[in-house]
């Protein structure tokens, strides 16, 4: 059984993951780069677009975040339940339930959808950092200008889905 002062211990690195994690979802949203770098162990890795997409380090990570959200492409993403392990004094893990919205304003594009992000955090001598990230997709709603709907469930990612319609379109010409 845990003494009072472990109970503690692990409340605080849970509330320091439910803060961190938000401050994550914040500074992707509003494009404050320094902030999300600040996020992130300097070994982190990420798996975005169900593990289709991964980069390992920080400048690699940062990189892609600042390649793909541009001001073009407004976004929203909203973080539900925090389901929060902690493994160990430095060692933590997480499923997050994820609902995002963006925008392209280029290419009139709207993105909505639903994922699973799956996170796990390292603590240094002071603080929380995210180790390694990654969402699932649940589905995604992909509109195009009102004429282009596509609804994609589970694995199958926007990529693909487009990739099937444009041949499908090429074939039946």
């Amino acid at each position: 059984m845990e003494s009072l002062e472990e109970r503690i211990s692990r409340l605080e690195s849970i509330e320091a993951i439910r803060y961190l994690q938000a401050k994550y979802q914040r500074c992707l949203d509003t494009r404050d780069f320094d902030g999300l770098d600040a996020c992130f162990d300097d070994n982190v890795v990420s798996a975005y677009d169900n593990g289709k997409i991964s980069y390992k380090g920080k400048a690699e990570v940062l990189g892609f975040l600042k390649k793909v959200m541009t001001e073009h492409m407004p976004s929203t993403h909203l973080i539900h339940g925090g389901e929060i392990d902690i493994i160990s004094p430095t060692s933590a893990k997480a499923k997050w339930y994820l609902e995002d919205f963006l925008l392209h304003r280029i290419f009139w594009v709207k993105l909505h959808g639903a994922a699973i992000y799956d996170v796990e955090y390292v603590k240094d001598d002071s603080s929380w950092k995210i180790k390694t990230i990654g969402y699932t997709r649940c589905y995604q709603y992909f509109e195009h200008r009102g004429i282009l709907n596509l609804l994609t469930l589970g694995k199958t990612s926007f990529l693909d889905a487009y990739k099937k319609l444009k041949k499908h379109n090429q074939d039946s010409i």
